[in-house]
């Protein structure tokens, strides 16, 4: 049986400091728990037979989706297209409320 990995008080708070996370001390023991059975489930997948298996960056088929240079862009939009159905658009631009 494999030793589980237990996350250290500090070790939670340096992650959520990483992730600008302000944390309670109840909050620490929660995803302390929950963090462990993450880390417990991606020791799991070691298990897995994965040689034949190639590697990849994505989990879907992504294809390049820029052009080579010259090349006509069939997949944008003119500017008519883009604003047809804005309520308000002057000059080829998006009118928009002042925010501040």
């Amino acid at each position: 049986m494999k030793k589980k990995r237990i996350l250290t008080t500090d070790e939670i708070k340096h992650l959520a400091k990483l992730a600008n996370l302000p944390l309670s001390e109840e909050e620490i023991k929660k995803y302390s728990k929950q963090l462990e059975e993450t880390i417990e489930y991606i020791e799991n997948l070691k298990e897995l037979d994965t040689k034949n298996t190639p590697p990849t960056s994505h989990t879907v088929n992504l294809k390049d989706v820029f052009s080579k240079n010259g090349e006509k862009n069939r997949r944008g939009l003119t500017i008519e297209e883009a604003t047809k159905n804005a309520k308000n658009k002057k000059n080829g631009f998006f009118m928009v409320k002042r925010i501040l």
